[in-house]
């Protein structure tokens, strides 16, 4: 074995029964090359890693839950193949001098530290211009730290950070990091916060990442506002994008310029490598026109997720017919019908995949037997009106109080082990 990940706890339940594991791991397996808990719960002892990076002379990937960054000084003495590192913490907070003598390996080049602040952030200094991953997701960092830092990473491939970048941050992106390849931008803290500093990330950002970083293969963005104009610039001068993902919060009461019709179009048009496209809107930000143009001009796309978007079931058959080669769909927040939904499967002939969430459903599910067919498991989700009112941690309504549609290619048949919310649908 030369590689090892453990899911992050929300996609299972890992039990911490010590940390005797990685001691093992070290004297058990010296060809380990990765290594990954990233935030989970595991405990973790210095002397163990420091035993690990002692054993495992080719560890080049290293990803770990909470460890004192001034715990780790040996560990980074003996790991001297390490390439990427994530987790760690500075669990004293604006005490510099106690992370003084942390010194990273000569090779390291991904770098994602754990609840790094102000103060913190000069540790990073002396090597940022060799650095080609950075992850700040879960650091503490204020919208000027974010220029500061990014102003010294010329070399980044991959970058992921929060809204509180800002549009600011993101000009100082498109100056800085010409080679970018790949631009994640999450979610920040909807109660306030630095994440509020400067209004976080609209149109004014993403036309200057979409200007000043032409490489740019993957774009996943949070964003407050958004226009035409932007959508169409990522068209103009992405032409490698091969992935691209927009969430519009609903933050702000007023968005400039909806419907997003012709921008979607001609960023659709423009890239035309794109595989994977997802676009979640707000009610109104994409009529019936823009959802056919979606299906027009999406004939390579494989994978596509679409929220709070059209207006009737004609613009989602009008969609439906374009998608020849679409495998994976999934809709959320509908305002189509039961009877739509089948027959627009029908025009999808690659489709293998849809999962929709929320749309004008029949208790019993019925129209959906128009997509029977050989080889096709539906599941019929009815909607639960106890969690009608009930919203989740991120401030989206509970899943079970909407209807949902789960209907996948499967050469294994029927599924026998359905939980009793779900109703399998099957042709008489």
């Amino acid at each position: 074995m030369d590689s090892a990940s453990l899911p992050a706890p929300a996609e299972c339940q890992i039990d911490d029964k010590g940390s005797e594991w990685i001691h093992d791991l070290a004297v058990c397996c010296p060809v380990l090359t990765t290594l990954n808990f990233h935030m989970t719960e595991l405990e973790v002892m210095p002397a163990d890693l420091k035993l690990l990076a002692k054993s495992c002379k080719s560890l080049i990937s290293l990803k770990i839950s909470d460890c004192d960054l001034s715990d780790l000084i040996e560990f980074f003495q003996f790991a001297t193949a390490l390439e990427e590192f994530a987790g760690g913490t500075f669990n004293e907070q604006g005490e510099l001098s106690k992370y003084v003598n942390v010194k990273f390996p000569s090779r390291l080049c991904s770098l994602g530290l754990t609840y790094m602040g102000t103060n913190e952030m000069p540790i990073m200094f002396p090597f940022s211009a060799i650095l080609k991953k950075l992850d700040l997701q879960y650091t503490f960092l204020t919208t000027e730290d974010h220029c500061q830092l990014i102003a010294k990473c010329p070399n980044l491939l991959v970058l992921a950070v929060r809204n509180v970048i800002g549009d600011r941050g993101l000009g100082v992106v498109a100056d800085t990091c010409k080679k970018l390849q790949r631009l994640r931008i999450e979610r920040g803290d909807d109660e306030g916060g630095v994440q509020e500093e400067q209004g976080g990330v609209s149109q004014v950002g993403l036309t200057a990442i979409a200007v000043g970083c032409r490489e740019l293969e993957y774009i996943a963005a949070y964003v407050s506002d958004i226009t035409n104009g932007a959508l169409e610039s990522i068209g103009t001068f992405c032409k490698k994008l091969y992935d691209f993902r927009l969430v519009l919060l609903d933050r702000e009461e007023r968005i400039t310029d909806l419907p997003l019709d012709n921008g979607v179009r001609a960023l659709l048009r423009g890239c035309t490598k794109l595989r994977r496209f997802a676009l979640y809107l707000r009610p109104g930000g994409l009529s019936d026109a823009g959802l056919g143009y979606i299906g027009q001009c999406s004939g390579n796309i494989q994978y596509m997720l679409l929220g709070n978007v059209g207006e009737t079931d004609d613009g989602l058959i009008s969609f439906a017919l374009g998608c020849v080669n679409l495998r994976k769909l999934e809709l959320r927040s509908c305002c189509f019908s039961e009877r739509a939904l089948a027959l627009a499967i029908l025009h999808m002939p690659s489709l293998r995949y849809v999962w929709v969430q929320g749309y004008k459903a029949s208790q019993t599910g019925r129209d959906l037997m128009l997509m029977a067919r050989p080889f096709w498991n539906i599941e019929f989700t009815p909607p639960n009106p106890k969690n009608g009112g009930w919203l989740m941690e991120d401030g989206e309504p509970c899943v079970d109080s909407h209807a949902q549609i789960l209907a996948y290619h499967s050469l294994a048949g029927k599924r026998l082990d359905c939980p009793q919310s779900v109703v399998p649908l099957y042709p008489a």
